[in-house]
């Protein structure tokens, strides 16, 4: 297996230059956690993944946060405008 290299999501201060959010879509995928993983944006995302434990020390790692309700129903009301190509028009608010 290749080596794994962080993503660093800090600025140069140290803070968090961007809020991460992971939405898991799957949690017992055959013994692994499958997830969308975001920063900043939660409509842009890499779906990845892990095993749990893994899964728990990439969040820790790069302080993710569990993706909201509200703000999940807005990334899938979002993608579903970008489906049928009105992703423009209305552009749901996902703060």
């Amino acid at each position: 297996m290749g080596k794994v290299s962080r993503l660093d999501t800090r600025n140069d201060a140290g803070a968090q230059a961007a809020p991460s959010f992971v939405r898991v879509t799957n949690p017992d995928r055959r013994g692994f956690v499958e997830f969308q993983f975001s920063i900043g944006d939660p409509r842009f995302y890499l779906e990845m993944t892990l095993p749990p434990a893994a899964f728990a020390a990439f969040c820790r790692q790069h302080g993710a946060t569990p993706l909201g309700a509200a703000a999940a129903r807005a990334v899938d009301a979002f993608e579903n405008a970008w489906r049928d190509g009105r992703a423009h028009e209305d552009d749901p608010d996902v703060d």
